[in-house]
């Protein structure tokens, strides 16, 4: 009957309080029933209204944890008129009955309204105050004051155990709190390494998509304008196996970078030698009316793998957008070495307007953006000039100890 919807997730305090009510009705039950028993003139009918007083109680117990456990619940408001009733017709027959009237203070406290239970508090104190007075030999001030000091104790420690349900629901409510917030951070955190592993596939695909531009699509593209000169031009032998060695030269290297991009490795010219030797071969490799030439700015020093691989990746990239839309003659690769390490793409080609917006397609448009990706990945920036009629200049500045 003082129990919640769902007892079991009680504090081990409540549930203690609440048996000892369940106890204190049942022993004074007992008590009141023996001792009634032994001085009334009807001992048969006062021991059946105290049982069956006992078995309504029971049947609360039964109904408690959907009906009667509930304060607002009207079925077990109803239980515990029943029980008041039957409990002050008993207490006429038998008056050492009236001390079970503090369990029953506890019980219409919890069940009822706040000013419902302290009626049936007063009613009930009255009801032993009168029935002690009307007692042979019974004092008059002890009469009144036990019951009242009784009344005052139950509503003291129906208040406190009012509080602890309180708190208790509070905890019990914060818990569901935590529980759900703990559930939406998992799901959040399973979120959020979706979300990673998807953008680490797409940053792959990025570098993949880079890489291949960069090496393979350069590589066709050198191909494709030397077979398009050697169609065109004179048919002379000589002249004709001078391009199909050139045609060769650039399909081994295309297949070794496609090589390299396959197994993640550094690019196969920085494993031969350092990035200078790398860009001079770079530009030694330019067919066609396109003169390339490296220069060196500072003291040469070894960098690590990751930022010559970008710088020479950018480099390559350059090139190919220079040579497919450029129409230029010559370029120049600068190489810097300061406190940061520097890489310029300058030829004199028609150029662009820059604040054009480029859409990237089969044809192309993607240089300039990989050229930006790689020298941010570097740990830098790339920055691009040019004017229509007057070429164009690339500069890409890294720190010379790679990203930090």
């Amino acid at each position: 009957m003082l129990e919640d919807h769902a007892p079991t997730s009680d504090a081990p305090v409540i549930r203690t309080l609440q048996l000892a009510m369940h106890g204190l009705f049942v022993v004074l039950l007992v008590i009141g029933t023996i001792r009634g028993v032994q001085e009334s003139g009807h001992p048969f009918w006062l021991l059946s209204g105290c049982l069956a007083l006992f078995a309504w109680y029971l049947l609360g117990l039964a109904l408690t944890p959907g009906h009667v456990g509930d304060r607002r619940s009207t079925a077990g408001r109803l239980w515990f008129v029943v029980l008041f009733v039957g409990w002050t017709a008993l207490l006429f027959a038998g008056p050492d009955l009236s001390w079970v009237v503090f369990a029953l203070f506890f019980l219409g406290l919890h069940l009822l309204p706040r000013w419902a239970g302290l009626a049936a508090v007063a009613v009930g104190t009255a009801l032993v105050i009168v029935t002690q007075l009307h007692q042979p030999d019974t004092a008059t001030v002890p009469s009144i004051l036990g019951p009242v000091i009784g009344a005052l104790v139950a509503i003291g420690i129906s208040w406190i155990y009012g509080g602890l349900r309180r708190e208790n629901e509070r905890r019990r409510a914060l818990n569901a709190e935590l529980v759900a917030a703990q559930e939406d951070l998992v799901a959040t955190h399973d979120a959020l390494a979706g979300a990673q592993r998807e953008s680490g596939v797409l940053a792959e695909r990025a570098r993949l998509a880079r890489d291949v531009h960069d090496t393979v699509a350069q590589s066709f593209s050198s191909i494709l304008l030397m077979s398009r000169a050697g169609l065109a031009g004179d048919p002379d032998p000589q002249r004709l196996t001078a391009v199909l060695r050139q045609i060769e030269e650039s399909a081994a290297t295309g297949l070794g970078d496609v090589r390299t991009v396959v197994h993640a490795l550094t690019p196969t010219d920085l494993e031969r030698s350092p990035l200078s030797a790398a860009l001079q071969r770079l530009a030694d490799r330019q067919e066609g009316a396109l003169a390339v030439r490296l220069v060196i700015d500072g003291a040469e020093r070894p960098l690590p793998t990751a930022i010559e691989a970008a710088l020479l990746r950018i480099a390559q990239g350059a090139l190919s957008n220079v040579r497919q839309h450029a129409h230029a003659t010559q370029a120049v690769i600068t190489l810097g070495f300061g406190d940061a390490v520097t890489l310029d793409i300058t030829d004199d080609g028609v150029g662009f307007d820059t604040t054009a917006e480029v859409v990237p397609s089969a044809a192309g448009g993607f240089g300039l953006r990989a050229i930006r990706e790689r020298a941010a990945e570097a740990g830098g920036y790339a920055s691009v000039e040019s004017t229509p009629g007057e070429g164009t200049s690339v500069h890409v500045q890294v720190p010379a100890g790679g990203p930090r």
